[in-house]
């Protein structure tokens, strides 16, 4: 099954798009590959388009989910340190705003119940999540999690099963999703009347402002600001009523979204549509000048790994998220530049990264081999990461960042 390519907004269904960075073919960044099984992988387009209607920054060619997301999916969240504190202080600001004990939570794309697992036992929990061996890690855990695609069936079978939720949370999955009208009506059937939905995706303003182009990837359709997601809410009588930045991924909005109500607006949400304004995120012109300072950063990257390897230098990679797969078939880097990548994920360690075939292999062999420098594709957690591996700095290694600016440390 081939990918599909969309000629409408996924928000306002206007046709007026345009193209303001292709970033070329890319494999789908979740699917390692066993070092045995390696054939011709499937490579889909990787462009990035504004609607100058609704002012929605979306990628309009769409693979399968059936490819992105599947039995062998090797995202899990708890396999990051930071990222469960994250969840554990996000989870704390929802019970103590908008939860009384007892209240039913609903997570959509639960991964494997790592926000889920901090409302307990005070609250009523159930994950949703489409991959069958995260979904098992969290049932293992006493998460109840469906093993199904969100939609507005799925959401009519709960409340009849288990009652309307008080609070939904969708986190970094709202902008993976090409259907968006058939989750804001499962939201809203789900939804108590005086229910919230938070969501938390990257945002677009620090995409463009830190130069994050490896966070576009195909799971990632949609770059959020806050006036196409208006646009999308108000379409079913719904409202955002507040907005929050928030340093995650190097750099999210979370959004909290309502049935139409009285009740004022927080005025986040004007001060962050007036910043996006200002920051130029209604207009393609931003995004095209973009293009141009991605292939900047490519070329010094490519140039600076290439020269090391030259003089003879190990230079290896650290951290295989999502992103690191859109910078290294972007920067065409292959084994032949970075000799393995390190990853804590059980699920990639002993597989060759998708598209680049560099090997993953587990951080204890920086417990005793220090290559000469390690290139940083976990850059969001570049401080935690820096006082983590101070030992294997101490002995000589010295990291490469990617992101915002190609520099040495």
């Amino acid at each position: 099954m081939g990918h599909t390519h969309k000629d409408t907004c996924r928000i306002c269904k206007g046709s007026d798009l345009v193209r303001v960075l292709s970033l070329g073919e890319h494999p789908p960044v979740d699917n390692f590959v066993a070092p045995d099984a390696v054939g011709e992988e499937k490579r889909y387009p990787l462009d990035v388009y504004f609607c100058r209607a609704c002012s929605l920054v979306q990628l309009v060619d769409v693979v399968p989910p059936t490819e992105l997301f599947h039995n062998a999916y090797a995202y899990f969240s708890s396999a990051s340190v930071p990222l469960v504190r994250h969840f554990e202080s996000y989870a704390k600001q929802i019970k103590e705003k908008y939860l009384s004990p007892g209240d039913f939570v609903v997570d959509i794309g639960s991964n494997d119940g790592v926000l889920l697992q901090f409302f307990l036992p005070e609250h009523r929990v159930l994950g949703i999540e489409p991959s069958s061996n995260v979904a098992e890690v969290a049932r293992e855990q006493g998460i109840e999690t469906l093993i199904e695609f969100f939609d507005e069936k799925l959401a009519q079978r709960i409340v009849e099963t288990h009652g309307k939720a008080k609070v939904i949370t969708a986190n970094n999955v709202f902008a993976h999703i090409d259907d968006l009208d058939e989750i804001v009506r499962g939201v809203k059937t789900l939804l108590t009347d005086d229910g919230v939905f938070v969501s938390e995706s990257h945002y677009l303003l620090d995409l463009v402002e830190h130069m994050e182009f490896d966070t576009i990837y195909h799971e990632h359709l949609c770059y959020y600001t806050v006036k196409p997601l208006q646009h999308l809410f108000n379409r079913f009588d719904m409202e955002v009523f507040d907005v929050e930045r928030v340093a995650q991924h190097g750099g999210s909005i979370r959004v909290f979204a309502r049935k139409r109500s009285t009740e004022p607006l927080s005025p986040r949400v004007k001060e962050l549509l007036d910043l996006e304004e200002k920051n130029g995120l209604y207009t393609p012109d931003t995004f095209l000048g973009l293009e141009e300072r991605v292939k900047g950063v490519r070329e010094k990257l490519v140039s600076m790994v290439r020269e090391l390897r030259h003089e003879g230098k190990k230079v290896i990679g650290y951290g295989a998220p999502a992103k690191s797969g859109t910078l290294l078939n972007y920067c065409g880097f292959t084994a032949d530049d970075l000799s393995y990548i390190t990853d804590t994920t059980p699920h990639k360690v002993g597989k060759l990264t998708p598209g680049s075939h560099i090997p993953v292999v587990s951080p204890d062999i920086l417990k005793t081999e220090t290559p000469d420098y390690i290139l940083l594709l976990s850059w969001n957690y570049r401080d935690f990461i820096l006082e983590k591996e101070k030992d294997v700095r101490a002995r000589g290694a010295k990291f490469i960042i990617p992101v915002p600016k190609v520099e040495i440390v």
